[in-house]
C-alpha cells in the first residue's frame, strides 16, 4: 500500500552535506566539475574521488541530472542537477527547473533510492526567485510521489529559516492537490528523527516563540507540549491549537509565568479537532 504523502515529505533546516539519506541532489553547473555554494560544498564534503568520476560524464544538460557515487558523504549517492539561470521568466525557466525535480527521482527510482535529500536548486548564483522555485520544487516531488511508492523519503534540506518557511507553505498549500482530506499534516523539522519526535519538537518551539513575542513563560511547558501532540496527532492540528494559545495569551494580556487553565485547553483542542473531523 502507497504511503501517504504528508509522511513521505520533511523540510528541514540544515547542511544537506550532513544528510544521512540514499541520496543528496546537487545543484550543479552543466560541466559537473564543481562550482560555488551547494555544489562547491558537496564537491569539498565528498573529496577527489567525485570530480574524478564526475569528469568521466561528459557534463549535463540545463533541466536534466546525472548520478554519481557519495564518496565521503553520508549519502551513497549525488544526484546532479542542472537548474537554469534565472532570466525573467520568459525562458522556460519554470519548465527547466520541474525538469531537474523530475529528472532526479526518476533517477533515484532506477537505482533503488528509497531517501532523499533536495537543496533549493537554482536560487544561489543563478538568482531563480526563491518563493516561485520552492512552489515549482514542492508541485514537481508531491506530483512524483502520488504517482509512484518507490522513493520512501523527500527532504527539502533548507539554508536559513526564509527558505524554510517558504517550503513550509508550499507544502501546505499544495499537499491537498495530492492528498485526501483525511490524511493532513506534513512533517517539518531542523533535525531529522521520528514523526513523534519532530511533532514535539515543534510544538515546543511554537510555545517557546509565544513566550518570546509575547514576555510570558509557560508553567509546564513540557507537558502543556505532550498533551497537545497526543491530542492532535499531526502537525496540521498541532499548528491550530498554538495559534488558538496565542491569541488567548494576547487576550489575557498578562506578563511573566502563566499557566494555561485546563478549560482553556480542552476549548481550544476541541475547537481544533470539531474542525479537522469535517475537513
Amino acid at each position: 500500500m502507497q504511503r501517504p504523502l504528508y509522511e513521505r515529505v520533511t523540510v528541514v533546516e540544515g547542511d544537506i552535506t550532513e544528510q544521512h539519506t540514499d541520496a543528496i541532489v546537487n545543484a550543479a553547473n552543466e560541466s559537473l566539475l564543481g562550482g560555488s555554494g551547494v555544489d562547491g560544498a558537496i564537491h569539498r564534503a565528498a573529496g577527489p574521488g567525485l570530480l574524478r568520476e564526475c569528469r568521466r560524464l561528459g557534463g549535463c544538460q540545463t533541466g536534466d541530472a546525472k548520478i554519481t557515487a557519495g564518496y565521503n558523504l553520508p549519502a551513497r549517492f549525488v544526484i546532479h542537477a542542472v537548474g537554469p539561470v534565472w532570466q525573467g521568466g520568459t525562458h522556460g525557466e519554470d519548465d527547466l527547473l520541474a525538469s531537474c525535480y523530475t529528472r532526479a527521482l526518476g533517477l533515484a527510482e532506477a537505482n533503488g533510492i528509497k531517501t532523499i535529500a533536495f537543496p533549493a536548486i537554482s536560487t544561489g548564483a543563478y538568482g531563480f526567485p526563491l518563493p516561485r522555485a520552492a512552489v515549482i520544487a514542492v508541485r514537481t516531488v508531491l506530483s512524483f510521489l502520488s504517482r509512484s511508492d518507490s522513493i520512501e523519503q523527500v527532504i527539502f534540506v533548507c539554508h536559513g529559516k526564509r527558505a524554510f518557511d517558504l517550503y513550509v507553505d508550499a507544502i501546505r498549500e499544495l499537499a491537498g492537490e495530492y492528498t485526501t482530506p483525511a490524511g493532513p499534516g506534513v512533517y517539518f523539522s531542523k533535525k531529522r528523527g521520528n514523526r513523534q519526535e519532530v511533532l514535539r519538537e515543534q510544538v515546543r518551539a511554537q510555545l517557546g516563540t509565544i513566550e518570546e513575542v509575547w514576555g510570558v513563560r509557560f508553567v509546564d511547558k513540557e507537558h502543556l507540549a505532550r498533551i497537545i501532540m497526543v491530542r492532535c496527532g499531526d502537525r496540521w492540528g498541532a499548528d491550530s491549537v498554538t495559534a488558538g494559545l496565542n491569541s488567548w495569551v494576547a487576550v489575557l494580556g498578562k506578563r511573566g509565568d502563566i499557566e494555561v487553565p485546563p478549560g482553556v485547553l480542552d476549548r481550544i483542542l476541541d475547537e481544533t479537532l470539531q474542525r479537522f473531523s469535517h475537513r
